[in-house]
């Protein structure tokens, strides 16, 4: 065998040795794939089971924002959605907003009720913008108006239009705190009626709170780190903003 034959024979075992590599390393890869996918399955079925095991004990959606067993396991996408549920039993639509501490706004994260138009109009709420969300923001203390036609907050401004273009004539919003007074976020209730907010909407409140406490920052590591090891300052009843 020559010098060449030899070259080319040691160039095909390192071809067919790496070969062999990839192949153990893409079967690894799958096989630790499909054990994560075991697990994430398991992990779901597990926050489902506890879900429905809090609404058992409470008897109520709210309730279950209270549930230490549920928030200890519900990841950001339960959790939201329990606010969500939570939030429905007293009004007929709402939206969570997290605080961008980036620039200071507000940003919608999960919602129930609304038209595209809509979450387009406010997808970014500043303290300075006139709606309720803007207004708890800026003050840190609940915004309440019974009716969006006649409160000085929307008149005659273009956030009216959006609030009545949706069918909202009432809102609650409130401000989500942390232990330090910083706000993490706020929970708006709209109504399709003009009325005052009713009790148990403080109650969704200082769940919506407690459960806001217990998710990650979307917007930065710290950010993340500072808003999971937090307790709320949840709501007190009868805590009112400026009349609207």
């Amino acid at each position: 065998m020559s010098d060449a034959d030899l070259v080319r024979l040691r160039a095909l075992r390192q071809d067919a040795a790496m070969k062999r590599h990839e192949a153990v390393r893409q079967r690894e890869r799958m096989v630790a794939g499909q054990q994560q996918l075991l697990i994430d399955t398991e992990i779901r079925t597990t926050r489902q089971a506890l879900l429905r095991g809090a609404r058992r004990r409470g008897g109520s959606s709210a309730a279950v924002l209270f549930d230490s067993e549920f928030l200890t396991v519900a990841d950001p996408t339960s959790l939201t959605q329990a606010v969500v549920a939570a939030a429905l039993t007293v009004a007929d639509s709402c939206d969570l907003q997290l605080l961008d501490p980036h620039d200071n706004s507000l940003r919608i994260t999960a919602h129930h009720g609304f038209t595209p138009a809509f979450l387009r109009f406010f997808a970014h709420v500043g303290p300075t913008t006139p709606s309720a969300c803007g207004r708890a923001l800026s003050t840190g203390r609940p915004a309440l108006v019974e009716d969006v036609a006649h409160s000085p907050i929307f008149t005659g401004r273009p956030t009216l239009e959006a609030m009545m273009d949706v069918g909202t004539r009432a809102v609650a919003s409130y401000p989500l705190h942390a232990t330090d007074g910083t706000v993490l976020g706020v929970l708006s209730l709209h109504h399709r009626r003009p009325h005052p907010p009713r009790d148990d909407c403080v109650l969704v409140a200082r769940g919506a709170a407690l459960a806001l406490t217990q998710l990650s920052s979307p917007f930065s590591a710290a950010g993340a780190h500072e808003t999971t090891r937090r307790r709320a300052v949840l709501p007190r009843r009868g805590d009112v903003a400026d009349p609207a």
